[in-house]
């Protein structure tokens, strides 16, 4: 998708008519978990190039050409990367996560390098357990890395304790300083087309 239907439908642009039915069909199947449409919708909001890449490939590239994956937070897991994450130590991740409905909560952004030990550690334990081999680093490490950043957060859709506390990672999350190419948050939040009327 290109990056104003995607503003469109994180609601920080407003569609025109003729849009509309496209940008209420694409919200309906992120709500649906679809991994691929997430990984395009990120790309597309930050204005990198998704490349539909299967195993082992990027995700997109941004505008410099730097190859990003993209991660369901909260850990950076790199499925039966056993081999491969040594390749990936000019890679950037972007892990993202997004609430039951489909809407985005927050997108954050690391360097692979500043995770690479962590993520050798992980796989040499693996490896010596007999188990499947995907190395995989929790949010208590990598949002302590000097390149994060955080391009886009939702704070209105964080999880929070009974008395109102933010939960972990969204606490860590919130006092990031934001990114200077991050996204603005949507004045309210996008209406949800009701499935009956999409059809």
């Amino acid at each position: 998708m290109n990056q104003r239907i995607a503003h469109c439908i994180l609601g920080i642009e407003k569609p025109e008519e003729c849009e509309k039915p496209l940008v209420d069909l694409l919200r309906l199947h992120l709500s649906f978990d679809n991994n691929k449409l997430r990984e395009d919708f990120v790309c597309s909001l930050l204005g990198y190039t998704p490349t539909f890449g299967g195993s082992g490939n990027p995700d997109g590239h941004k505008p410099d050409g730097t190859p990003v994956d993209n991660k369901s937070g909260h850990y950076i897991k790199f499925p039966d990367g056993e081999n491969s994450i040594d390749k990936k130590l000019n890679w950037e991740c972007l892990v993202q996560k997004f609430d039951d409905s489909g809407r985005l909560i927050y997108i954050t952004e690391v360097q692979v390098s500043e995770i690479i030990e962590e993520l050798r550690e992980s796989r040499d334990q693996l490896v010596a357990k007999g188990a499947r081999c995907s190395p995989l680093v929790n949010s208590n490490i990598w949002l302590y890395k000097p390149s994060t950043k955080v391009l886009y957060k939702n704070p209105n859709l964080f999880e929070r304790t009974k008395n109102g506390r933010l939960k972990s990672p969204y606490y860590e999350i919130n006092v990031l300083p934001m990114a200077e190419n991050s996204l603005p948050v949507p004045d309210e939040e996008p209406p949800q087309t009701p499935l009956s009327m999409l059809f």
